[in-house]
């Protein structure tokens, strides 16, 4: 038979966010006992007090380790590339929107080493173009309703090893970094191994910071 204390591990093993703050001593046992309740019933198959699963992990902040995510694969990460003067473009989803986003590649194309990029939701489209692109980008969409413009931006954007992708919250220390430093994200991107984060020009430096804190 089970006890508390062994379900309560495994519950917590698989929130490494909870994990995390427990590790670092500055979680309330209190409420996070009150928020796992129902999980650990459920296994445990049987009715336990608040109590007992705050004792449970009282015990357990002195044996955990704090969850290191893809730390050991961001210390590899040695290549991280700021990019600026970009613009946004937001614009709702219409039948036209492909023939922009394609017009909009084949000028990107004739520029070389232009910033392209743009991501596809269910009502909108973001399209994030190097000012070098702005001109074409603004006759191709000049017509269009609902068009939101956002200069100033900038993009750091790191190439993390092809082996963390299948690694849990790999994104977690770096979006943590900057939040912790009170930076807002514009847009967040990813192809395969290239992580990026859109910011406003005026956060560029801190961030760079931050980032270069955790990948040493």
């Amino acid at each position: 038979m089970r006890t508390v204390s062994q379900v309560v591990e495994e519950v917590i093993a698989h929130s490494p966010f909870l994990a995390e703050a427990i590790a670092e001593d500055v979680a309330n046992n209190a409420k996070v006992a009150r928020k796992i309740k129902g999980e650990v019933e459920k296994r445990l198959l049987e009715g336990v007090s608040e109590a007992s699963i705050a004792m449970a992990l009282h015990r357990l902040s002195r044996e955990l380790q704090r969850p290191h995510f893809g730390m050991k694969y961001l210390a590899r990460m040695n290549d991280v590339t700021v990019r600026g003067g970009l613009v946004q473009f937001v614009f709702p989803n219409v039948s036209e929107v492909a023939d922009a986003l394609e017009a909009t590649s084949r000028s990107a194309q004739r520029k070389k080493g232009a910033f392209f990029t743009y991501s596809s939701g269910l009502h909108e489209t973001v399209l994030i173009i190097g000012s070098e692109l702005e001109a074409d980008v603004r006759g191709i969409l000049v017509r269009q309703k609902g068009l939101v413009r956002t200069d100033g931006l900038s993009a750091i954007t790191m190439h993390l090893p092809e082996e963390s992708l299948s690694v849990p919250g790999i994104y977690y220390p770096i979006l943590k970094a900057l939040a912790l430093e009170g930076i807002s994200i514009m847009e967040v991107l990813s192809v395969r191994t290239e992580f990026s984060v859109i910011l406003e020009d005026k956060d560029v430096d801190r961030a760079f910071s931050a980032i270069k804190k955790i990948t040493r």
